[in-house]
């Protein structure tokens, strides 16, 4: 499961319910807000359409206003689009000055077993989320400090899941429909490698040939 924990401005409420994930939402396009537009967060918010004080505080939130939501993080094979939540929990009545853009992602793995330094002085490397019950994957980077970086050489491998805390960020140029999209890792862990079982027997000839079948040719 991917979790995200983040103070949301809204841009607009969708006219239309949507079906998406075997369920019908009430939609609307929100922002991590940020200093300048083509670097802020562009999301699509799934709110359940079933009659409650959430889908009532969804349906009145008024754009340009912020709420803090608690929600589910879909990805999808299109990195065009913004990033699907699925929102679990959303409060209305927060200070003005709240900021929070905390994401969890349980299900990545590394896409290879090298990173490098960005303009930034960050570490990056590409990780890949795997849609559920899915062979679609979808594809981000993931930056992490320096401070981190005997944690991440020690780690890293490709194909190894790995478990990352930290916050989205993206990045929009004026000639490019897909953004830079990327979750900056605070922490990050992996499983144990388990060791690879051993073969039945301790590997010593016991003198019994299997018997060909010369029926079949060659």
């Amino acid at each position: 499961m991917n979790s995200i924990f983040a103070t949301l401005e809204l841009r607009e409420l969708q006219p239309d319910p949507v079906d998406a994930f075997g369920l019908t939402y009430c939609a609307a396009n929100a922002v991590v807000p940020s200093t300048t537009s083509n670097s802020e967060v562009q999301l699509r918010l799934l709110c359940r359409e079933k009659e409650g004080t959430k889908l009532k505080n969804f349906v009145n939130w008024k754009p340009g206003t912020r709420c803090l939501v608690a929600g589910t993080v879909v990805f999808t094979d299109d990195t065009k689009r913004p990033l699907d939540v699925v929102v679990d929990r959303l409060f209305t009545n927060i200070p003005a000055e709240l900021y929070i853009n905390e994401v969890i992602l349980g299900n990545a793995f590394f896409a290879n077993s090298e990173y490098k330094e960005n303009r930034s002085k960050m570490l990056t490397t590409k990780i890949g989320s795997t849609l559920d019950n899915s062979d679609i994957t979808t594809w981000l980077f993931m930056e992490t400090y320096p401070t981190l970086e005997p944690k991440l050489k020690e780690y890293i491998r490709k194909g190894r899941q790995c478990c990352v805390q930290g916050y989205l960020r993206e990045y929009r140029r004026d000639d490019s429909e897909s953004p830079y999209r990327a979750i900056v890792a605070n922490k990050f862990t992996v499983r144990q490698d388990r060791k690879p079982a051993k073969p039945p027997g301790d590997g010593a000839y016991d003198g019994v040939d299997e018997t060909p079948d010369f029926t079949k040719g060659f």
